[in-house]
């Protein structure tokens, strides 16, 4: 009583589901200070809000921050298959970057999972525009079986619905999957007012977790993997000066920097 029987794409997402059982996995996880994120994506918007239009999301950045995370830990792209019986690491140079999105249909809520082909040749603003162009597809039910095939990794933002972490599921085929967390500050400071916050210089942080196929990825190399994208997010390898510079800002974006507390006492006497 009250069963709908799945149909379409729908069966066959739950066919990928039940397959990514057989995935033998393993998670790390990491938090990261979101304040950089935070400044350097208002100043970005603000410029784009005066000009060409458009909005830079946290995924964006995030999304991009991973990309350039692959090219320096290339083992995170690799992928289990079995040839002939025997088990093989399938070792991948391009990056078919898959977006979960959660989308609401006339008979319920639906995953999909299409992908950006060849994501790794992109600059950011290339990136930024066949992302945008990939969700107007998914918006107008206009996905083929193309945009579904040779994911090599994905991303999923359940956080943009307060989820505070999430360990997704992998689907075969693939090596990893990253999933981002909500953008807050930590639980036990968000009853603190906003002089509090600035004055023991709390920020913001979201939770990365690395979801991974533990056939073909070590624990260090995820660790490894997380790390690097800490540091991008941290503005490392000028990774937000190459963001403005694709998007044509002519602005320096912020650095990131460590508070120095104030003498004792000396913040009083001023």
């Amino acid at each position: 009583e009250g069963a709908v029987p799945l149909r379409g794409v729908a069966a066959r997402i739950a066919e990928n589901m039940e397959a990514s059982l057989g995935v033998p996995t393993a998670t790390s996880v990491r938090r990261i200070p979101a304040k950089l994120l935070e400044e350097n994506r208002r100043i970005i918007n603000r410029y784009l809000a005066g000009g060409r239009g458009g909005k830079v999301s946290f995924t964006h950045l995030i999304g991009w921050a991973i990309l350039k995370a692959l090219e320096a830990r290339p083992r995170m792209k690799a992928a289990y298959a079995e040839i002939d019986g025997k088990p093989h690491l399938v070792e991948r140079k391009s990056v078919n970057f898959g977006l979960a999105v959660d989308v609401e249909r006339g008979d319920g809520r639906i995953l999909l999972v299409p992908n950006l082909k060849n994501a790794h040749q992109l600059d950011f603003a290339g990136f930024f525009a066949a992302y945008e162009n990939l969700i107007r597809k998914v918006r107008a039910n206009e996905l083929d079986l193309d945009d579904f095939v040779d994911t090599t990794v994905t991303l999923t933002n359940p956080g943009t619905v307060g989820t505070a972490m999430s360990v997704p599921r992998l689907m075969q085929g693939q090596g990893l999957i990253v999933g981002v967390g909500s953008i807050a500050y930590p639980t036990e400071y968000q009853g603190a007012d906003d002089a509090t916050l600035a004055h023991v210089a709390v920020s913001k942080v979201v939770t990365l977790t690395s979801t991974y196929d533990h056939r073909v990825i070590q624990g260090a190399e995820s660790g490894e993997f997380l790390g690097k994208v800490h540091e991008l997010l941290l503005g490392g390898d000028r990774f937000y000066d190459e963001v403005f510079a694709s998007l044509h800002i002519p602005y320096e974006p912020v650095g990131w920097s460590r508070d120095i507390a104030p003498i004792d006492g000396l913040d009083a006497e001023l």
